[in-house]
């Protein structure tokens, strides 16, 4: 009896078990939190970008340190840069008419202190989104969670007032990581207890 192969489940299960040492949410949360450190003090003006840039090298390097000695490694098929670039756009695009629409209802559309007030909004749905998109191709219930998480936060600190209007943008920062960094710690440390390293002839 032949069985049918479904490539979708592979897929899944492939992404799934790549990302099961949890360092893909610890780093993220770590940056995130990095750059709320913005709120401490204006000096550090540089975290709003420097985890930016580190967040990639910083990934590769600890799965390559801890990760792929014990599970081994593949190589996924990345998503295309256009379709991505078009996705981010697309729900931008979507949020901002939203975001207008509101203000010329309801507010001054000229305001720009008030468009920066909203920044927590569009953050939220972005990132809700990417999520979405790594649940749907894991299977992984945490991702929804973090999606919804994103969401809500992003909403609540945009709808909130405060005394200088980034302080939303980098509460919201920090609201990610303070969930990503202990479910990510949690699941790495799960992760180097169930498995030992592959020995180096492997």
């Amino acid at each position: 009896m032949e069985s049918k192969i479904n490539l979708k489940e592979i897929e899944q299960k492939t992404f799934r078990e790549s990302n099961q040492d949890g360092l893909l949410e610890l780093v993220m949360g770590i940056c995130m939190a990095a750059i709320s450190t913005r709120l401490i003090s204006r000096v550090l003006v540089v975290m709003l970008v420097l985890p930016v840039i580190l967040f990639g090298p910083v990934l590769v390097t600890l799965r390559k340190r801890y990760t792929y000695p014990r599970i081994g490694y593949v190589k996924l098929i990345p998503d295309k840069p256009k379709e991505v670039i078009g996705a981010i756009f697309l729900i931008t695009l979507i949020v901002v008419v939203i975001i207008a629409v509101i203000f010329v209802l309801f507010g001054d559309v000229r305001d720009f202190n008030l468009w920066m007030k909203w920044i927590p909004v569009w953050g939220g749905v972005v990132l809700a989104g990417m999520f979405s998109s790594f649940g749907s191709k894991s299977c992984c219930i945490r991702y929804y969670i973090f999606a919804i998480w994103s969401l809500i936060s992003g909403l609540v600190l945009s709808v909130l007032r405060f005394e200088t209007v980034e302080t939303g943008t980098l509460l919201y920062f920090l609201a990610m990581g303070a969930l990503l960094i202990p479910w990510g710690l949690v699941t790495f440390i799960r992760f180097l207890r169930k498995y030992s390293r592959l020995s180096e002839e492997v």
